[in-house]
């Protein structure tokens, strides 16, 4: 009688979850060290010590963080996919079974890189109305970004 092994079985959703996760952004000390800051923050401010400028600039950095921290992750899966459908694409016109009309593709990525371009300052406008400190937000999200 043969014995077969009993290892689970992962999927690709698994494997890439997995890869996502290697490098979770609460590992980071600054992230560690902005969460203390925005503890001691809040509970200095509920103990009427000091106003909530510390915990605001501590919440901040957090969240800055996290959004960098996403955004790499996300750049890099897209990076991956793009990769893969240019490789593609490539392939199927090289070997003629598609046609690529270059004009057409080229307004269309005009089109989209300047909705890109609207979006993005309206984006930066809700980020930073949202976030009390813009400073330590893009101090956050560039340190998450770069995951240090």
């Amino acid at each position: 009688m043969s014995d077969v092994a009993s290892e689970p079985q992962s999927g690709l959703f698994t494997k890439a979850l997995a890869a996502i996760l290697a490098d979770p952004p609460w590992a980071a000390k600054s992230f560690l060290a902005a969460g203390a800051t925005t503890v001691a923050g809040l509970g200095a401010w509920l103990n009427d010590m000091m106003s909530p400028a510390m915990a605001r600039g501590g919440a901040s950095f957090v969240g800055g963080f996290l959004i960098g921290w996403a955004l790499r992750k996300t750049l890099m899966i897209a990076l991956v996919i793009t990769a893969s459908l240019a490789a593609l694409i490539a392939i199927l016109n090289t070997t003629g079974w598609i046609h690529l009309d270059w004009a057409l593709i080229e307004t269309d990525l005009s089109r989209t890189f300047d909705w890109v371009r609207g979006n993005a300052e309206g984006f930066t406008a809700v980020l930073t109305g949202y976030l009390p400190s813009a400073g330590a937000g893009a101090g956050g999200m560039l340190f998450g970004f770069r995951k240090k």
